[in-house]
């Protein structure tokens, strides 16, 4: 399957003073190097969140995206924000919470985009397999499907409306995840698909639609998604973004070495140009 996109400029050249250690690359440039889609820092306490940006940092990361998933996350990753500047915040409203769907959700949720640290609506989505529960154990239940329809079509306006992009959770049998974006004109502010795990056709659209494709940690580490291995090494590196879905944004070090490999490019060359990526989907919203 073919992708007909014009390719991002080498950014290769960019990259001075780098010292490579233990098969990582130590930060000693300008500017940064790797970045971060989606990771779950409001989770951490203060410590632990201290010690894992200083990590990020030191490995060269200096855009981290963090995820609210209800109001309260929300809250929190815009806290997160303005206590270290490398992360910024994304509100929104996770699927494995559409029970909570309420105007006064949705009237927070708009007040929250309002805080200058918030860069994107995010987590928000669709998802017919299962969800967490809070013993923190995986169950084959979720949400009404109508019910997770309209809070994520809601959030799609909110989004639209604030100018800000939105990542996405797909987890459904098909496409209506980007039936729904392009009926709600999304793609217009921005829109990644966050932890991307669906087929070649379903990329392909993406890509014809100008969505990015946001490759998680776990998936692109495992030895049997063969098939998301190829999606990889088809789909322009101008269209790819690195996340952990985690509380440790410096795995995306490993996501871009995978993807590195897989096209027969240099780490920071991925690192550089998915950092870029990023960049843009945020655009001006990354004070």
């Amino acid at each position: 399957m073919r992708y007909d996109v014009k390719a991002r400029p080498n950014l290769r050249s960019r990259v001075r003073g780098k010292h490579f250690i233990h098969g990582w690359y130590e930060r000693s440039w300008a500017s940064e190097l790797f970045s971060e889609t989606h990771c779950h820092l409001t989770r951490l306490n203060q410590d632990a969140l201290g010690r894992a940006i200083a990590q990020a940092q030191k490995s060269g990361i200096e855009l981290v995206l963090n995820a609210g998933g209800d109001p309260e996350s929300s809250k929190l990753a815009i806290q997160n924000a303005r206590e270290h500047p490398v992360i910024k915040a994304c509100v929104g409203l996770h699927p494995w919470n559409a029970g909570r769907y309420s105007d006064e959700v949705l009237e927070r949720l708009r007040e929250l985009v309002r805080h200058p640290q918030v860069v994107a609506v995010s987590e928000i989505g669709l998802d017919y397999v299962g969800r967490m529960s809070s013993e923190g154990k995986f169950v084959n239940e979720f949400a009404d499907r109508e019910i997770q329809r309209n809070a994520f079509r809601e959030q799609l306006n909110i989004a639209k409306k604030s100018g800000l992009p939105v990542i996405v959770h797909d987890r459904t049998p098909g496409q209506e995840v980007l039936d729904i974006l392009e009926e709600e004109g999304s793609v217009a502010t921005g829109v990644a698909i966050h932890g991307f795990s669906k087929d070649s056709t379903y990329a392909k659209r993406c890509v014809d639609m100008g969505v990015y494709l946001s490759i998680g940690l776990r998936a692109i580490s495992s030895q049997d998604n063969e098939a998301l291995k190829e999606i990889v090494k088809q789909v322009p590196l101008s269209w790819l973004l690195t996340e952990t879905d985690s509380q440790n944004p410096e795995g995306v070090l490993i996501v871009a070495k995978k993807i590195a490999e897989l096209k027969g490019l240099s780490t920071e060359h991925v690192g550089l140009t998915t950092t870029q990526n990023l960049r843009k989907l945020i655009r001006q919203h990354a004070h």
